[in-house]
Formats: C-alpha cells, structure tokens, sequence
C-alpha cells in the first residue's frame, strides 16, 4: 500500500452513541488522496450505521480485532497505527468534531517542528446547551473549556515517534476507561519529544449521556502508580513486563476508613533503587 501524508486512527468498543466524528473528518480541506480515516472495533460486530458512514467515504476503513472480555484503547490504537500508511499520526477520540481545516493545521505544525508531539485543547458542550442534530456552528457558540489537559482529545505526531516508545501500552490493568492517554503522554515527555498545545485551534466534544463515566477508584490507583513510577524513573518503553514489576509493589496507604494511593515521591524512589539493586544482583 502506498504512503500518505496522515492517518486519522480513532476507536471504539461498540460503546458509541454517535458517529459524527466520521463526518468531520470527511470534509477536511486537506487533499484526500494525502489522508486516510481508521476506525478500529475493539469487538467484532461493528454498528451498521458506522459501516453505512465509512462506506460512502473513499478513503477510510474498519479494522476489527474481535477482542473478548474488557475493551482495550491501547490494542486498539496499536493495531490501527500498525496497519495505517501515514507520515503523521492524528489520534483523535472517537466522538470530537473538528475544523474543517484541522488537518491543514497539523500539517503545517509537523512540518515547521520536527518530532513534535502535539495536543489540541477539547471544548465541551454543557448538558443544558445539547442539541441535536450536531452541526460545529452551535458547538463553536456554546462549548466550555473545562479541562486544560485532556491527553484524550486529540494527540498528534510523526510515526516514528510512537514507534520509539513502542506504543501505547498493552498491560491489562489499563483496560477500559481510565488514565492510558496519561500513561503514553508521560513516556513521550521521558523520551525528549517536545509536546506542545496548540495556542489556538480548538477540537469540539458534543455532550452525551456517558461523559463523565469514570475509572474505579482502586484500579485508578494502581493505573496512577505505573505511570508516578515510570516518571520519575524516565522510562519511556511500552513494556507489560515492566508494568507488571512495578504493580507487584503497589500496597495502598490507608487514611482513616478509606484506601487511597497518595504515594509520596520518596516512597516510590525507594522502590525504584530496591528494584535496580535486584536487577543487579
């Protein structure tokens, strides 16, 4: 297959309510022949609606990985950016809407600053603002910047910088929702890439029923350890053998009646010289 300029790589796990995310990035000013659009399902059955939209855009796909028990962003991510072809990579969550000129931007970013990771800040719509059907003039009016970092809108860089770190992670205890767009961030900081957020182009997320689903408490914790670990180590490798090693330490402080993982950085350096020293020995 020949190469293109960028690849659009988003996911789901036959969770989505939408799929306008599709349509957005069908009508980019962007050449289509430089692009190509890969939505990959976690499972095997794939919405018909999903299927209707891909198949009036020419150059996008479905990838299925026909996975079983929880759904996994990272295997997700890692199989569409395996069999994608584009110099860049444009990792957009599956339910944002975008400029019409937004992959023009990227474009223009990647080729002015090399090995840049670059994120796009997500503005939100208020549940009392939703309204349907979701066109961007009314989200351009009514959306809310709420969380300065979301990892999650929106990530883009070249191919061989997710290469480098060998991608997103595959450990079990990040499947599901949670912290694995942190994860990913924090081990590109580690390699050296310069990360940046645009200082202007906004990406749009239309408010639905689950947004503000969250991560059990405990799992958060032990997500929230490997990545405190791996920070403050530096490691920036994909490595479910890793992960593994530092979950075999986790053991929770105990405040009151409650469990929480509020680890200190002398703590978790002291497990981090233990761990080198047994690797020595």
């Amino acid at each position: 297959m020949s190469q293109v300029k960028i690849s659009v790589v988003t996911w789901d796990a036959s969770f989505r309510e939408s799929f306008h995310t599709v349509d957005f990035f069908a009508e980019q000013s962007f050449p289509k022949e430089d692009y190509e659009f890969i939505w990959v399902e976690y499972y095997s059955d794939v919405n018909p609606r999903l299927r209707e939209k891909i198949s009036g855009v020419g150059n996008a796909r479905i990838i299925r990985l026909r996975g079983e028990g929880e759904w996994h962003l990272g295997k997700c991510l890692n199989e569409g950016i395996r069999q994608s072809r584009g110099e860049i990579l444009v990792i957009p969550d599956g339910d944002i809407v975008v400029e019409p000129d937004f992959l023009d931007v990227v474009w223009d970013v990647h080729s002015r600053i090399e090995n840049l990771v670059l994120y796009f800040r997500r503005w939100d719509e208020p549940e009392g603002a939703y309204k349907l059907p979701i066109t961007l003039q009314h989200l351009q009016e009514v959306c809310q910047l709420r969380h300065q970092t979301n990892y999650g809108g929106c990530l883009t860089t070249r191919r061989e910088c997710i290469e480098y770190v060998r991608g997103y992670e595959e450990h079990p205890i990040f499947a599901g929702a949670g912290t694995i767009i942190k994860e990913v961030y924090t081990r590109l900081k580690n390699a050296g890439f310069p990360i940046m957020w645009h200082p202007s182009k906004r990406i749009y997320h239309p408010w639905h029923p689950n947004s503000l689903r969250g991560t059990h408490k405990l799992k958060r914790d032990r997500q929230l350890w490997v990545i405190q670990c791996r920070d403050l180590s530096v490691d920036y490798v994909a490595s479910i053998e890793q992960v593994q090693e530092y979950l075999d330490r986790f053991v929770p402080q105990v405040e009151g009646p409650k469990s929480s993982a509020l680890f200190t950085e002398h703590k978790i350096r002291g497990f981090l010289r233990k761990a080198r020293r047994l690797g020595r020995k």
